[in-house]
């Protein structure tokens, strides 16, 4: 085997190695990260509050109840959050 086969050798296993990793990993079509932080993933926002004070009342209202629940603190005020499937009976304990 000479040196120029070699390198040609060489060559082709490197592309089909890139071939085959851009086949496994190249498409990513996972959504744009959101950065706004308005984005909290699997959970919803079901009540706004001002203080503290109040967002802890009410998570210990919703926990209560059996309901998993989440206080977040962004733009001034407190959001609670819930999974989706706890929406309707979070949104009835709070009203």
């Amino acid at each position: 085997m000479t040196a120029l086969s070699q390198v040609l050798l060489l060559v082709v296993v490197l592309a089909a190695l890139g071939f085959v990793l851009r086949w496994a990993f190249g498409n990513d079509r996972r959504g744009v990260p959101d950065h706004t932080g308005d984005d909290f993933g699997l959970l919803t926002e079901v009540a706004v509050v001002p203080t503290p004070e109040a967002a802890d009342v009410l998570a210990r209202r919703l926990r209560g109840a059996g309901i998993r629940t989440n206080v977040v603190h962004r733009g001034g005020a407190h959001r609670l959050l819930v999974f989706p499937a706890d929406v309707a009976n979070a949104k009835l304990l709070l009203s």
